[in-house]
């Protein structure tokens, strides 16, 4: 009988752990239920810091990134966007990066992106928490035809509000339509039989001790 209780208390602290363990990644994602982020006018060259929305702060390592930008700007063989998109925030570099600092973490956070192949590193868009650990990475590989004011949504969803940066970096990156969401989607199913299953599996030692004494 002793035997049966072991096993079904490290069958509950696997379940136990199981459920409270951090995630350790985002989902990478082509779209979320989420708040669309104005990015103002302002057609700014620098560095930044550029201060906009609920207490986001972009800045660039190049004094040549543009911020709030609504002229033409070129992606190379991928197009290029205009006003017709609105304001956006691009790099305006090959290798050099702009980041977004949240100042209220968020669960989901991306954008429309567009990015010139081949000219400079590839590529890339990260999220990091508070601590500014590296949460996921994805590198844009898409190519749009050269169709302008074309790219694809690229965002990251996490199971908690830990984002707190993003980062874009490479081959002329470009962002617009940026989104973020304050609070995770509802509770997947999978996750709602799990707890089940734990309130079950705690019956289930319960009854065996009772039935021991």
């Amino acid at each position: 009988m002793a035997a049966i209780r072991l096993a079904t208390w490290c069958f509950v602290v696997s379940v136990v752990s199981l459920v409270t363990a951090e995630p350790v990644s985002a989902a990478v994602v082509g779209g979320f239920s989420g708040t669309s982020i104005p990015i103002p006018a302002l057609n700014y060259h620098g560095q930044g810091p550029q201060v906009f929305g609920p207490g986001i702060t972009w800045s660039s390592t190049t004094r040549l990134s543009v911020f709030g930008f609504t002229r033409v700007y070129g992606f190379s063989s991928n197009g290029g966007w205009d006003a017709a998109l609105g304001p956006m925030i691009g790099t305006n570099s090959g290798t050099d990066a702009m980041t977004l600092e949240l100042s209220t973490p968020v669960s989901a956070i991306g954008g429309f992106v567009n990015f010139a192949p081949g000219d400079g590193s590839p590529a890339t868009i990260s999220v990091y928490d508070s601590s500014y650990t590296l949460i996921e990475s994805t590198t844009l590989t898409f190519s749009t035809g050269g169709a302008d004011n074309s790219g694809q949504f690229v965002g990251f969803q996490e199971a908690t509000p830990s984002i707190s940066y993003m980062v874009l970096q490479g081959e002329y990156i470009g962002l617009t339509d940026l989104k973020v969401a304050a609070v995770p989607e509802p509770s997947t199913v999978a996750l709602t039989l799990t707890g089940g299953a734990l309130a079950g599996v705690i019956g289930i030692r319960r009854r065996w001790i009772m039935r021991s004494k």
